[in-house]
């Protein structure tokens, strides 16, 4: 990872039909679940051990995304419009929720093939603990490798929507924001504490960046649930309406599309400033 920035009230950059939405979603899908699942309950029957490894290589496929994006999967659309639209421009992102999100189906195909059941009634009961041992694996596997995806990544952008910052800091909590989900916690955690890597390829020079032209209110939930704090001191600040405004007159492409980002924001020497700040306070 060499950057990272938070990405408040997104903005689309153009129309996407709906239908690419849904073929991208439907692929992310068929690898995930379908394709996954096989995969896992033929490594059960022939060794009756799962290389973990060899699972995560088969999950993340899309080794070499330039962006790794944090999102709610309730943003889900929105996070793979704005995926669609960078890869116009030559940007390949990865999408967390188009692997996270899917894993509580693929719990499920492991679980009916692997752990004891029941049937009783039209219902089908698990065991609680072979279930439970498949989920904490699957989890850690799961977590560990979005973390190598985001170490890898060169830029990690959170969307800081209604959904992703569930609970405001004066709700009860004596500091900061919380988060509802496990997964954004981890994601802008490790964001804030991997290594950050010098870029090796080759740069945008600076002064030619030439153009085309010159909080939803917390309801009482029906279930327990966890909140946790959201870690983004270490993340600036960039609106939708900026990043529009960049992706409308740019002209560049690819890697040098993220340079045009980084020099038109000054985002290298904000997420600079933002990390030091960070580790001050810690200190």
């Amino acid at each position: 990872m060499y950057i990272g920035f938070e990405l408040e009230h997104y903005k689309s950059f153009e129309m996407i039909s709906d239908a690419a939405i849904e073929d991208y979603r439907k692929r992310a899908h068929d690898v995930t679940v379908n394709d996954l699942a096989d995969y896992v309950i033929g490594q059960i029957e022939n060794k009756d051990v799962i290389d973990a490894k060899e699972l995560a290589l088969t999950i993340f496929p899309q080794q070499h995304a330039h962006v790794f994006l944090s999102h709610s999967h309730r943003d889900e659309r929105e996070a793979i419009e704005f995926a669609l639209s960078l890869e116009k421009r030559g940007v390949k992102v990865f999408v967390d929720s188009c692997v996270w999100g899917y894993v509580g189906k693929l719990q499920l195909k492991v679980n009916e093939y692997y752990s004891d059941k029941e049937e009783k009634e039209g219902v089908t009961n698990f065991s609680y603990d072979k279930c439970s041992e498949v989920a904490a694996s699957l989890y850690l596997m799961l977590n560990e490798e979005l973390h190598c995806m985001i170490d890898a990544s060169e830029c990690f952008i959170f969307f800081n929507t209604k959904n992703s910052i569930s609970i405001k800091g004066h709700e009860g909590f004596a500091v900061g924001d919380r988060t509802l989900s496990p997964w954004i916690y981890s994601e802008l955690a490790f964001s804030a504490k991997t290594r950050y890597h010098k870029l090796t390829r080759k740069r945008l020079p600076r002064g030619i960046v030439a153009t085309l032209e010159s909080h939803q209110e917390h309801k009482a939930l029906g279930s327990a649930a966890f909140a946790f704090e959201i870690i983004n001191k270490h993340l600036p600040k960039l609106t939708g309406e900026e990043l529009k405004s960049l992706a409308k007159n740019t002209a560049h492409e690819g890697a040098f599309w993220l340079d045009a980002l980084y020099y038109e924001y000054d985002l290298e020497a904000q997420f600079k400033d933002s990390c030091n700040a960070s580790l001050l306070k810690i200190a």
